[in-house]
């Protein structure tokens, strides 16, 4: 990991995090919710979506995604780190506990519990 060195000799990481994350436009359903990833890395997700789930609480959800010009949904499960409200929309960060690919045409049973307690 590259260190950028400041007066004190102390390093400083030019990132936070585990991992390095790509700017995206990905499709993201959460039951029958629609949102939009912003960015995503091997380790997790930061997407809008217009219901805000509890920060720590598991969350379900699929990403649309195009690998080797193939649409799959990258299906996941994970937990949430991070919830901001910004112009009508939630943000949320969320770290992947779980991930597996799915044929889009394939139905999924993606849990939403977590929006009765949003409403």
């Amino acid at each position: 990991m590259k260190h950028l060195r400041t007066q004190n000799k102390k390093p400083l990481l030019m990132h936070e995090r585990g991992a390095v994350r790509f700017e995206t436009e990905l499709p993201v359903e959460i039951g029958n919710l629609r949102g939009l990833a912003r960015n995503i890395s091997a380790t997790g997700i930061y997407f809008e979506i217009e219901a805000a789930p509890a920060l720590g609480s598991h969350l379900y959800f699929a990403v649309e995604m195009t690998v080797r010009g193939e649409k799959l949904k990258l299906v996941c499960d994970g937990q949430v780190l991070r919830v901001e409200h910004k112009d009508g929309v939630h943000g949320i960060a969320a770290r992947f506990d779980d991930s597996f690919f799915s044929n889009p045409a394939e139905v999924i049973d993606i849990d939403a519990a977590w929006l009765a307690h949003t409403h």
